[in-house]
């Protein structure tokens, strides 16, 4: 990371000293984070990562589930990272990106449901270790859906269910939240979805905070005719393709994508801002450009849609 003093919010210094909630060590937290460990993939353990960045940026993102959701392991190595950061006053603290983008895809979340009246189905797809129907009101009136492997969300249910149980005011936000075992890459979870209660014909908020290549060349499914917010972190030529009105692209640092934490003109998210899009090698030092888009749509998707791989 560039050096250089900070100029926007990070987790201040009296925040630098870890602090585990007994919760993690309990024996049937433990057992749990054993099978993490042991048994899952880097893909399924990237979710507790996430779940570590929302953790550590308490200070802009509430989530009272986020320590627990993120175990020992993975609070601990991204708090050694953020440390090294403000020891070397770099210019973009650990995590950032993780808390922009979770405050980005909270609002947008927010905005959608509002231009509904506040009644909406809510699809979490690869939904991870993400606690937003406990933590956001927004979600009172709406149906939460959250689809991801069965063994993300079988240790994810398990985990919540200790943290309920340890703390009183502790209590789901959503109207109801459905958990779908499904494998986002492969054909028929939209058909699991259904089976779960999931209804085609109403108006939905479709959330996809990381959209795996993998998804983009295997599946082929069919979403429906309903009126649909449609919210991805991938490039924004995607959505048009099938049939999505109204993209707004943003970047990490832009107007509706910094929420405060950004402000250095020459930290990294925003010297990429500043260069085209067709530029694929930073011309400061070669190294490749390599964006996170947040892409923004609304519309009637297609009848039949064919996902395929969009060059980055």
């Amino acid at each position: 990371m560039d050096n250089s003093k900070q100029e926007y919010a990070s987790p201040e210094d009296h925040e630098l000293e870890l602090k585990l909630p007994h919760l993690l060590f309990t024996k049937t937290v433990r057992e749990l984070y054993a099978k993490i460990v042991n048994e899952w993939d880097s893909l399924k353990k990237s979710a507790c990562e996430t779940a570590a960045g929302r953790a550590l940026w308490k200070h802009v993102i509430h989530d009272p589930f986020a320590d627990v959701l993120a175990g020992e392991t993975y609070l601990r190595n991204l708090h050694e990272k953020i440390k090294k950061d403000h020891h070397n006053n770099a210019r973009e603290i650990s995590g950032v990106i993780l808390a922009v983008r979770t405050l980005w895809f909270d609002s947008k979340i927010e905005a959608a449901l509002d231009s509904f009246g506040g009644a909406a189905q809510v699809v979490l797809l690869g939904a991870g270790m993400d606690a937003r129907a406990y933590r956001l009101s927004c979600l009172k009136e709406s149906d939460v859906f959250e689809v991801d492997f069965p063994e993300v969300l079988q240790v994810k249910t398990a985990l919540l269910q200790e943290a309920l149980e340890s703390t009183e005011h502790l209590r789901l936000m959503a109207k109801s939240l459905t958990r779908v075992a499904a494998d986002i890459r492969e054909n028929g979870w939209l058909e699991k979805l259904q089976i779960s209660g999931f209804v085609p014909e109403k108006n939905t908020v479709w959330v996809l905070e990381v959209l795996l290549a993998d998804f983009m060349n295997k599946a082929s499914t069919t979403l429906s005719s309903s009126t649909f917010h449609f919210y991805s972190d991938w490039p924004d030529h995607l959505l048009p393709s099938l049939g999505f009105s109204h993209v707004k692209l943003s970047q990490i640092g832009d107007p509706d994508a910094h929420f405060g934490l950004i402000h250095d003109p020459l930290n990294l998210f925003n010297k990429l801002r500043n260069l085209p899009r067709s530029v694929e090698t930073h011309p400061d030092n070669g190294t490749p450009c390599c964006r996170l888009y947040l892409v923004q749509a609304s519309g009637s998707p297609n009848q039949t849609i064919s996902l395929s791989t969009i060059p980055m």
